[in-house]
């Protein structure tokens, strides 16, 4: 599970050009709508946040949907879901405006924000061929108004999105989001137990109630059980080498070499050590916590 920092400049590109992208679209639906009521209270109550809507934070996002869910009677609600369409206009691969594809390419997230287990990079040719699935953290049906919120469409794998969340019902103050950080923020460890390598159990030590909570609800712990092969082969690789194994590295082999402390260790498994880059390489935050549990850590700075 990865925050993602809304101060990169990026995000805040990423979050300009979903505004411009997509505004001009929404007035128009708003324009088209012909039942007078229903129009008025668009004008009054809905057109008045459409900034808050489309680009704000996850709190105020929440804030402006309570505020405004007192006049979401069914005629007006219906309305809605068709203003702040998501599926069959903005998710669709032949549109020539911004769309999905555009989205995911500005916020440039390459792996699952929620289980980091999964490429999810964007490639777009004229077949648009592969991005990340966007999952709506306030789900589509309780919260339509927020369908097209940019701090509300998370780049996510498609267990994660379908499989794993689906609609269940998150709190911000109970639940990790990516674009929010709470009071308590997410604080968990991947760790395992086994006496050999014919008996392992893998585990998660959530350090308090908030991580608790997060990482059941994705599922964490079932879903990284099926990588039991990526640490036995750290558990192997400290035996035949030692705790010392990046230090040889160093000294040894790449001792003629520039090569930095994080670009032996990125060299040696694949992933990052900063956590600052985790969403960069899948199972980063994994693999680190194991090696810090081997020791290999210890021995590089």
């Amino acid at each position: 599970m990865n925050y993602i920092d809304i101060t990169q400049q990026k995000i805040i590109d990423a979050e300009n050009k979903h505004y411009l992208g997509i505004i001009d679209d929404i007035f128009i639906r708003i324009d088209s709508i012909t039942n007078p009521f229903v129009k008025a209270c668009f004008d009054n109550y809905i057109n008045p946040y459409l900034d808050i809507i489309v680009k704000g934070t996850p709190e105020q996002l929440l804030q402006c949907h309570n505020r405004i869910k007192p006049y979401l009677i069914p005629l007006v609600k219906k309305n809605i879901h068709e203003v702040f369409k998501y599926k069959g206009w903005f998710d669709q691969k032949k549109k020539t405006k911004y769309d999905a594809y555009d989205l995911a390419t500005n916020v440039d997230i390459p792996t699952c924000t929620y289980c980091n287990r999964i490429y999810t990079k964007t490639v777009v040719n004229p077949s648009k061929i592969t991005r990340p699935t966007f999952d709506h953290w306030f789900s589509k049906s309780d919260y339509p108004l927020l369908a097209l919120s940019f701090y509300n469409l998370i780049p996510s794998c498609t267990v994660c999105n379908s499989g794993v969340k689906g609609t269940n019902p998150f709190k911000l103050d109970t639940h990790f989001h990516p674009y929010h950080k709470s009071i308590e923020e997410i604080d968990f460890k991947f760790s395992y137990d086994h006496k050999d390598y014919s008996s392992f159990k893998f585990k998660i030590i959530n350090n308090n109630v908030f991580s608790k909570n997060s990482t059941k609800a994705f599922k964490l712990k079932e879903i990284y059980e099926t990588h039991e092969d990526e640490i036995t082969d750290l558990r192997r690789l400290r035996d035949i080498y030692s705790e010392k194994y990046l230090q040889m590295l160093k000294n040894n082999i790449l001792k003629a070499t520039s090569t930095s402390d994080e670009e032996i260790y990125r060299l040696a498994f694949g992933t990052h050590i900063d956590e600052a880059m985790f969403d960069r390489r899948p199972l980063s935050k994994m693999k680190k916590d194991i090696l810090e549990e081997l020791g290999i850590l210890k021995h590089i700075k």
